[in-house]
């Protein structure tokens, strides 16, 4: 029987883009989805044929940014990042309230900490949970992560506190459910594979890591790999924290007139005009389309952001990771930790230390070996088939 599913995610592309062939395989079953996000991410939505659903909901990432690079900034403006999430909740949770009252979801996906759950409190309908990232649990929380050391009882959080409890009061939620980094759903789609958690042996059966879903991304683009069998090293810092011209030059400078055949997103922020001379061996774009490159690379330079990890894995190429933020330095190190590749600090980078160590990773035998078992540990992880799997079951009342 058709069901009609509700996703709300955080309008970013690394939460947005896993869930899309979730969302594919769930239609090609002849269930419904509305998908509601910002307006930035409406375009990849209409794509898979679910119903847009366009919330007043966009990230400050120039803030956010400059909160992450400068641990003091972010110290002295947590409380206002904080507020700013609730005020999204207020501005959102209303306008979701009135689509759905008279479209009324099946099922509400979505991640934690967000105005999706609210939403499934609000309607009293069965949740999902969508875990982009590394999943959290009793022993290992991603939020610690990405927030500096706090006085949790600092006046300001106080005050935070107390207004998400009025908020919640207000709407006859439980404030908890806005605050907490604890799942309790009884349905996490973790898409990510087991192997690549954190301290995996420690999450229960109610967490499913389905794995990502790269082969079923739609890739387009007018990109082909160089016609004199050149080995491609691809170069992105992905989509959000690349405004980094003095990375890029550099880049240029290790690997200008090399063998290599370069392939360098510098995103929509860096003015190519501004990194000098582009050596004769370099393709230099704001983006390219990553899945069609990694297809045919040797080498991937990359943020290690958690979509751009999968993707590499999937396709087993050797990865060498700079990363920018919090989250991604532990994708990192889960990456190396695991034998398939290294990562490097971005204060400490030299032309030659870039040079030498994308060289050295992509001639490893060790390292080509684990890649080909991990690529192929996600190529059976089922992704999206084994998380609509889930999802019809857990509303047929069937064990998950």
């Amino acid at each position: 029987m058709s069901k009609h599913f509700a996703f709300v995610t955080l309008p970013a592309h690394g939460h947005v883009n896993p869930t899309l062939p979730l969302v594919r395989e769930l239609l090609r079953r002849g269930h419904r989805v509305s998908y509601a996000t910002g307006p930035e991410l409406l375009p990849a939505v209409r794509e898979t044929g679910a119903t847009p659903v366009e919330l007043p909901w966009i990230l400050d990432t120039d803030t956010l940014a400059r909160a992450i690079a400068d641990p003091d900034y972010m110290a002295e403006n947590l409380s206002v990042m904080m507020d700013s999430f609730l005020d999204i909740t207020k501005d959102c949770l209303p306008l979701l309230i009135e689509h759905f009252q008279h479209d009324r979801p099946d099922m509400v996906c979505c991640e934690k900490r967000t105005v999706g759950a609210a939403l499934a409190d609000k309607l009293d309908v069965p949740e999902a949970t969508l875990v982009p990232h590394f999943a959290s649990n009793e022993y290992f929380d991603m939020w610690e992560l990405l927030m500096p050391a706090f006085d949790p009882e600092a006046p300001e959080l106080r005050e935070f506190r107390a207004n998400v409890a009025a908020f919640a009061a207000e709407h006859g939620l439980a404030a908890e459910r806005l605050m907490t980094s604890s799942t309790n759903t009884g349905v996490n789609l973790v898409f990510i594979p087991r192997e690549f958690q954190i301290v995996n042996e420690t999450f229960d059966d109610t967490f499913h890591f389905i794995g990502p879903s790269v082969d079923s991304r739609v890739s387009s683009g007018d990109w082909q790999p160089p016609g004199d069998g050149a080995p491609v090293l691809f170069i992105s810092l992905g989509t959000v924290f690349n405004d980094r011209p003095e990375f890029f030059t550099l880049c240029a400078k290790a690997f200008g007139d090399s063998a290599w055949h370069v392939a360098m997103a510098v995103g929509e922020k860096v003015d190519p005009a501004t990194l000098g001379d582009i050596p004769a061996n370099f393709e230099v774009r704001p983006y390219f389309p990553q899945t069609t490159v990694l297809r045919h690379a040797t080498a991937f330079l990359s943020h290690a952001g958690m979509n751009s990890t999968m993707e590499a894995l999937h396709y087993a190429v050797p990865f060498i990771a700079v990363p920018q933020q919090p989250e991604q330095v532990a994708n990192a190190d889960r990456v190396e930790e695991l034998g398939l590749g290294r990562c490097l600090d971005a204060s400490t980078l030299t032309a030659d230390l870039l040079r030498n160590t994308v060289d050295e990773v992509a001639n490893s035998p060790e390292t080509r070996a684990n890649l080909v078992r991990f690529s192929q540990t996600i190529r059976t992880s089922r992704g999206a088939t084994a998380g609509a799997d889930i999802l019809e079951a857990r509303l047929a009342g069937a064990p998950t």
